[in-house]
């Protein structure tokens, strides 16, 4: 990992780079910025029917958009667009919102806290969707769509186990229970009094079970439940909450639920993270961020890092980026936060038999961040796919080439090799 110092000096300069821009309203913002607002789908039993309830949720970060400068502060417009369609048939629904947000601080206008909520419900019989959001910026006009598959054909049939989510709280009517909110991404932060985890499905009339057990990170048991019940309806709702030392052990933790009545069983999982002071909230497991980290570890580091105590690691690591943070007396590492959030990007965007951040691609992205420019190249018939990122800040470019067309694209020019693996 020799070349790797100047790779450090690299990302502290674009890092560094982008928080200056930050200091300058409009004077950079990437075209991917758009993509980075929330989009979370839930599956509820319906009360009335045998159909299932499909609640989506669109937060649009203040950072996403263009906000423009007049006399009375920063303004900001955006569309945004929630469809629900058949894989095989017509669209279902659709929602649209248009939406002006106002401010009079800058730092507001350019938050990552500060979010709009748009939510939809959909009622749809179990078989096979695409749901997909779109946002559209009223300045840049730049937009970003983002789609989930929905696979509800497996809940075909009397009995059927919808994916538990976490809930929060937050004041409204949000299709649960007053003021329930689901946990996006069920991370869970400090203001989060409890884990409670929201269990829904479909039934018949009669007794049931629910077991619940959690496990660490490591896939070892730290808590087990079994819950017996008796309904005279076709459906069931059941809010569990962990007991609270289990629930903020580590960072990331899995919950297995299994429904079982009669002969039948149903089992579902869903992680539940732990955001920690000083942590960013990309991170949900101490020893993966280690490995994500390789790109910019010297070897010295790299080993004392990944060669540590479990006990140990957890503290070299924060002791690793409050070394590096650029404003240590605020309680956000922004250096730390860019670097995890490219590391999402990759794993989220970037298609290789590898996880996206040990791709090529993911690597220069990581390192590099967006590319200010891109060219693509593609050519069926030749069978040639090209991608060419250009990074006019530090006068590079880098080429890639798909040499079979299934999206893995490996670097050709420079030739640069940042890792050992």
């Amino acid at each position: 990992m020799k070349q790797i110092n100047k790779y450090i000096i690299i990302i502290a300069l674009i890092i560094g780079h982008a928080l200056v821009a930050q200091m300058r309203p409009n004077s950079y913002r990437s075209k991917e910025t758009i993509r980075q607002y929330g989009f979370s789908v839930y599956s509820v039993a319906d009360t009335g029917s045998d159909s299932i309830r499909v609640l989506a949720f669109l937060s649009v970060p203040n950072h996403v958009l263009q906000f423009l400068k007049n006399q009375d502060g920063f303004e900001a417009e955006y569309e945004a667009t929630i469809s629900l369609k058949r894989i095989k048939g017509n669209l279902v629904g659709r929602r649209n919102w248009s939406n002006k947000l106002k401010t009079v601080d800058y730092l507001e206008s350019t938050s990552k806290e500060i979010f709009s909520i748009h939510q939809v419900e959909f009622k749809v019989s179990a078989g096979d969707y695409i749901i997909s959001a779109e946002v559209l910026d009223g300045d840049s006009k730049d937009s970003g769509v983002r789609q989930l598959d929905l696979k509800y054909s497996d809940h075909i049939g009397d009995v059927a186990l919808y994916t538990p989510f976490f809930i929060d709280y937050l004041s409204g009517d949000w299709g649960l229970d007053d003021n329930e909110i689901p946990m996006f991404q069920n991370i869970m932060g400090t203001k989060v009094a409890r884990a409670s985890v929201f269990i829904s499905g479909k039934i018949k009339p009669g007794p049931y079970s629910i077991d619940i057990t959690v496990f660490s990170g490591r896939k070892k048991e730290l808590w087990t439940k079994s819950f017996q019940a008796n309904s005279d309806k076709a459906y069931f709702e059941q809010r569990i909450i962990i007991p609270d030392n289990i629930a903020k052990q580590g960072l990331r933790k899995k919950v297995d639920i299994v429904l079982t009545q009669g002969e039948v069983k149903k089992k579902e999982s869903v992680i539940l993270s732990l955001s920690r002071v000083g942590i960013s909230a990309s991170v949900s497991n101490i020893d993966q961020a280690i490995q994500n980290m390789r790109y910019i570890l010297h070897d010295d580091e790299w080993k004392k890092l990944s060669k540590s105590k479990d006990t140990d690691k957890e503290t070299l690591f924060l002791e690793y980026w409050e070394s590096r943070d650029p404003t240590p007396e605020t309680s956000e590492n922004e250096v730390m936060d860019e670097y995890f959030s490219r590391i999402s990007y990759s794993n989220n965007n970037f298609k290789s038999y590898l996880p996206g951040w040990k791709t090529d691609m993911g690597m220069i992205y990581i390192l590099f961040g967006p590319p200010d420019d891109l060219e693509i190249y593609n050519d069926p018939i030749s069978r040639i796919y090209s991608q060419r990122w250009h990074y006019y800040r530090i006068n590079k470019y880098y080429d890639f080439i798909d040499e079979n067309g299934f999206g893995d694209y490996r670097l050709s020019t420079p030739f640069f090799r940042g890792r050992s693996w």
